[in-house]
């Protein structure tokens, strides 16, 4: 039998210095991209355009995550890109998170760090409520808060029935390996002020306020019946009428602010409110260790 030979002193001495030749590449080309993003942040400091475009983002990792094979993993991809992604943004202007609990502080600054950036400022708040009001009065450009669940008290999505410009852009971790905390179902959506953006495989949250006899599965059957597939459902109290249940649906497919469909289930369930509570891409989960063709 016979044994794989060891590189020879010399033969490693050469693969280092490749090393060292693709890391100065690597260091010009990612130079040469601050430039560039530079240039497109005082582009839109003078458009007005905002600079965490979540949607944007999910295209571009998903398009290196398709074309990726070799021994590096998809996650280290990801992870790198993701970094990348961060100080683009900060490169562009101001980036503050706020969060609140979920599951203890510990998981919330993860699901920030791991999506932000492990340099982005993170804001703590006590509660969600506290999160969403920061948001709408600028004192964090995004927030994170937990995925809706049912509760006999109402969630954070009372808090922005009524602030139509605050939306929920980004679902995290968007990227998960079995070990991630996702796996165990913990998450987050990213709130921030702007109408979502198509990312062409996203879902899309809806919400409801209807009369206490109307049940989920009545929610459920109005939203599959205008083509609205739902994933997933959660119902509270309405904080602000009474004898009111707040119905939040997430469907499969991206839905817009004005979309006909909305309203049509509105109708149905004799709705008397109602809006879009977000539209985010939908999660990436990891398909295997190494990149694979």
């Amino acid at each position: 039998m016979s044994e794989t030979m060891s590189p020879a002193p010399d033969d490693l001495a050469a693969l280092r210095r490749e090393i060292d030749s693709i890391d100065e590449q690597l260091h010009g080309l990612l130079m040469r991209r601050g430039d560039v993003v530079a240039k497109i942040g005082r582009r839109k400091a003078v458009d007005g355009e905002v600079t965490f475009r979540p949607a944007r983002e999910a295209q571009l990792l998903r398009g290196l995550v398709a074309r990726h094979h070799g021994a590096l993993s998809n996650a280290a991809i990801v992870r790198i890109w993701r970094e990348i992604i961060a100080a683009s943004i900060r490169i562009q202007g101001n980036l503050t998170v706020g969060c609140c609990p979920i599951e203890g502080h510990g998981v919330a600054l993860n699901l920030a760090h791991g999506h932000f950036g492990l340099n982005t400022d993170v804001v703590r708040f006590e509660t969600a409520s506290h999160v969403i009001s920061a948001v709408h009065r600028g004192e964090v450009s995004v927030g994170l808060v937990p995925l809706p669940q049912d509760a006999d008290v109402p969630g954070w999505w009372g808090d922005i029935r009524d602030k139509s410009e605050l939306y929920a852009v980004a679902r995290l971790p968007w990227f998960a390996s079995p070990a991630d905390a996702a796996a165990a179902g913990v998450g987050a959506l990213a709130v921030a002020r702007g109408l979502p953006e198509e990312s062409g495989e996203d879902r899309s949250m809806l919400m409801f306020s209807c009369s206490s006899p109307v049940s989920r599965a009545r929610v459920g059957e109005a939203c599959a019946a205008e083509g609205l597939a739902p994933v997933s459902q959660a119902v509270t109290s309405d904080p602000h009428e009474v004898d009111q249940l707040l119905h939040v649906v997430e469907v499969e497919g991206f839905v817009g602010a004005e979309d006909a469909r909305i309203r049509a289930v509105a109708a149905e369930l004799d709705a008397s409110n109602t809006r879009l509570l977000g539209a985010f891409a939908r999660p990436l989960a990891a398909s295997g260790a190494v990149g694979a063709k």
